[in-house]
């Protein structure tokens, strides 16, 4: 199947899952990204991998409904994220969409990683994230508050290009595979798709 027809796929789902949309006063509210190892930084990945990744933020804000979608990884899914980064950044994990290493502390407990080896089928996690998610700021904090405060810098960020999707796997821990979410607004042409 036709990658970009699955993150279509992905948002159609996300779309029946009945979260209204957002006016075109409240910002963007759908998000979607392909996943490659061209994508990663600060080295790029040469990976058979690949996937989607789909995101709707409610009206209000106050949640995320996502998913994730990958296929052809090298080795083992360890875990996967939402980041707080610009392209061709390195930025904190803030979300977590799933893990199979030791949940992290103080949120709830995320998902497991399904598998996806190397001419396998298509693996896929899904869920809703909250303010209950939020990792709370670590050392390269980026001016991230904790709790509802940081969701919303983060589903802001989201909507400014300033988040990315990653993917780690056991032999690349650093990030097999990476999609930036939203569209950056630098030139201010007030154009946010994310084609």
């Amino acid at each position: 199947m036709n990658h970009r027809m699955v993150a279509s796929a992905a948002i159609a789902a996300l779309a029946a899952l009945g979260t209204p949309m957002a006016s075109a006063d409240d910002g963007k509210s759908t998000f979607a990204t392909n996943l490659t190892g061209y994508q990663e930084t600060p080295a790029t990945i040469n990976s058979s991998g690949s996937g989607e990744f789909a995101a709707k933020v409610s009206k209000d804000g106050s949640e995320i409904q996502y998913v994730l979608t990958y296929r052809n990884l090298t080795t083992s899914v360890a875990q996967a994220h939402i980041h707080f980064g610009r392209p061709g950044l390195n930025g904190s994990i803030v979300l977590f969409l799933c893990t199979n290493l030791a949940p992290p502390a103080n949120v709830p407990v995320p998902p497991a990683c399904p598998q996806a080896p190397v001419g396998g089928p298509d693996a896929t996690v899904s869920g809703t994230l909250t303010a209950a998610n939020m990792i709370s700021p670590t050392s390269l904090s980026q001016g991230l508050d904790a709790g509802a405060a940081g969701f919303a810098e983060v589903v802001a960020g989201i909507r400014n290009g300033a988040a990315y999707a990653n993917v780690h796997t056991t032999k690349i821990p650093s990030g097999e595979i990476r999609g930036a979410l939203g569209k950056a607004h630098d030139h201010g042409n007030g154009d946010d798709d994310d084609d």
